[in-house]
């Protein structure tokens, strides 16, 4: 009877039924425990729940001495099996990762390159005497060519400065009733071109130092020339924008008189597409090289206050224009000539005779 008892005992007390019959109360508020079955063995639990027989001390042979070894190589601390794909959050390791572009990203996190600030030098690295330097705001005195040769014009004479060798060539010189008023070099730096105050425009050879040609198509002085290949672009005093093809015996291939006032400023675009051209009446125009024309162009700026000279594309954004206005105005206008609006405008308090972007196109 005593034995029975204590089976039924066992029985109800390892019995699933017993379990859904007694429900325990809690004391603390909260909602159901959802159980992460993942990391269950539910084999176990069954087992356990239905088996019987008392457990009784533990058998020391060999087989229940490997079952513990291997349980506890296999087993955590808490009875359940390692897993390798666990639905949990992994915890921190101390370890080393086992990829080296694990440990170079995570470096790089922790620990983000800052891009150096860009130096600029404190003073001169050279000085170059220029007397008889005409100081005039119209004029183009100085254009540095792409190898390396600084082309400068003083007084009635121009000369070529080779900045690697410091050498000093002489290129042209006219009579005291004229002046050279304006110098740049073509993209290939194989020709100089010089605009004069008596209207004309002489193109010299840069290896011979020889005048090559002569261009007559204006009536006032030639104070802003720009190169677009082998096409010429030049502005004088007389309102007028003339591009020569340099190849052709009949050089000229548009002319075009749109500003009301002398033309300070041409510029060619990075891709030859489009000009911007500043004048003396405050206003820049934007022409397509397709379809140059009095009425024709693309926009017109009137935003600056006094002469627009100062004229510079972005090297690495061609719809980027800079303008930069004289004494009156002393402002650097941003353009989007896409949309022909002003992104921006910055007071310099004094005139900007000339402009250019960096190497790096972040810096005007």
């Amino acid at each position: 009877m005593g034995s029975e008892c204590d089976l039924r005992l066992q029985s109800d007390w390892y019995s699933p039924t017993r379990l859904h019959d007694s429900p325990v109360d809690y004391d603390f508020p909260g909602d159901r425990f959802i159980p992460n079955r993942s990391l269950m063995d539910l084999d176990q639990a069954h087992g356990m729940l239905t088996n019987r027989t008392k457990q009784g001390p533990p058998e020391k042979n060999s087989h229940t001495e490997f079952r513990r070894k291997l349980e506890n190589l296999t087993l955590d601390p808490e009875g359940r099996q390692f897993q390798m794909l666990v639905f949990r959050g992994s915890p921190k390791s101390s370890r080393r990762p086992a990829h080296l572009i694990d440990e170079m990203r995570r470096s790089v996190e922790e620990n983000p390159i800052r891009k150096p600030l860009r130096g600029f030098p404190k003073s001169e690295s050279r000085i170059l005497d220029a007397p008889n330097l005409r100081s005039d705001y119209y004029l183009e005195n100085i254009d540095w060519g792409k190898s390396n040769v600084l082309a400068v014009a003083l007084g009635t004479e121009v000369y070529l400065s080779n900045v690697d060798s410091r050498g000093i060539e002489l290129l042209s010189e006219v009579d005291e009733t004229d002046y050279p008023a304006s110098v740049s070099w073509s993209e290939e730096a194989s020709v100089v071109a010089v605009g004069y105050k008596c209207n004309r425009v002489h193109l010299y050879d840069a290896e011979s130092l020889k005048l090559g040609r002569s261009l007559d198509c204006h009536k006032g002085r030639v104070g802003s020339l720009s190169w677009n290949g082998y096409l010429l672009t030049t502005g004088s005093k007389d309102r007028a924008i003339v591009s020569h093809d340099v190849r052709a015996r009949n050089s000229v291939v548009c002319y075009v008189k749109a500003h009301k006032a002398e033309v300070c400023g041409l510029k060619w675009s990075n891709t030859g597409k489009i000009l911007a051209s500043g004048g003396n009446d405050n206003v820049v125009y934007l022409w397509d090289v397709r379809k140059m024309g009095p009425r024709q162009q693309l926009y017109r700026f009137n935003d600056h206050h006094a002469a627009v000279k100062a004229l510079a594309w972005c090297p690495y954004d061609d719809k980027m224009l800079a303008s930069g206005g004289g004494t009156s105005d002393g402002s650097i206008k941003m353009w989007n000539t896409q949309k022909g609006t002003c992104i921006s405008s910055t007071n310099t308090k004094a005139q900007a005779s000339f402009g250019d972007y960096a190497n790096c196109g972040s810096a005007f």
